[in-house]
């Protein structure tokens, strides 16, 4: 029984992963609101009641296939919950852009114009959170505004650089990605609220 169950579970998990293949080739040319069911399985190259035993609808299928995302960028930022990130983010910085590297034809797509804004909204909201955690002193010492502005520009900055990448095919490691974005961090917005706040770099 378990070996069956084993085996279910790979065929479904197979299944997913062509239908995710085909949204994604689908959103680089398209609005997701003008994909239907019909040519995402005929792409896929099965029938719609297959769709339709996982997904509702093809905005079910995105916003599932979303939290997915969240839930593994979730999991990367707890495990970095009890480090200094404030004065050390390359860590961080590196599993975050393995993770982008391992699903970047999906992150492509949901920052691409084709895209799902709200994907980039949950972003924000991610980044937002760690950096309440990890920079209390700068929350509690700058006026929300302030705070507000450094941090939009810290995010979409960030945001920028992944697609950037992504665009590119990931040309550059991981690595070479997490190091880039320390070193803007440190010598921009980052940089200039530790200057304020007295915080060596």
């Amino acid at each position: 029984m378990a070996e069956e169950t084993r085996k279910e579970d790979r065929r479904v998990r197979r299944t997913k992963k062509l239908l995710t293949q085909a949204l994604t080739q689908l959103m680089q040319q398209k609005q997701v609101k003008e994909i239907t069911v019909k040519e995402l399985t005929d792409l896929a190259d099965m029938n719609r009641g297959t769709f339709y035993l996982y997904y509702k609808d093809i905005f079910d299928m995105l916003e599932k296939i979303e939290d997915g995302i969240f839930e593994a960028l979730n999991s990367i930022v707890e495990q970095h919950e009890h480090e200094d990130v404030a004065h050390e983010t390359k860590p961080l910085l590196l599993e975050l852009f393995t993770f982008l590297q391992d699903n970047r034809e999906m992150v492509r797509v949901l920052l691409s114009p084709h895209g799902d804004m709200s994907f980039l909204y949950r972003l924000f909201q991610v980044i937002r959170e760690k950096c309440v955690t990890a920079f209390p002193e700068y929350s509690r010492t700058l006026s929300e505004a302030d705070f507000d502005y450094h941090f939009s520009f810290v995010v979409f900055g960030i945001a920028g650089l992944i697609r950037a990448w992504v665009n590119r095919e990931c040309a550059e490691s991981a690595l070479q990605m997490a190091e880039l974005a320390d070193v803007m961090l440190r010598r921009g917005s980052l940089s200039e609220l530790q200057g304020e706040n007295g915080i060596p770099s």
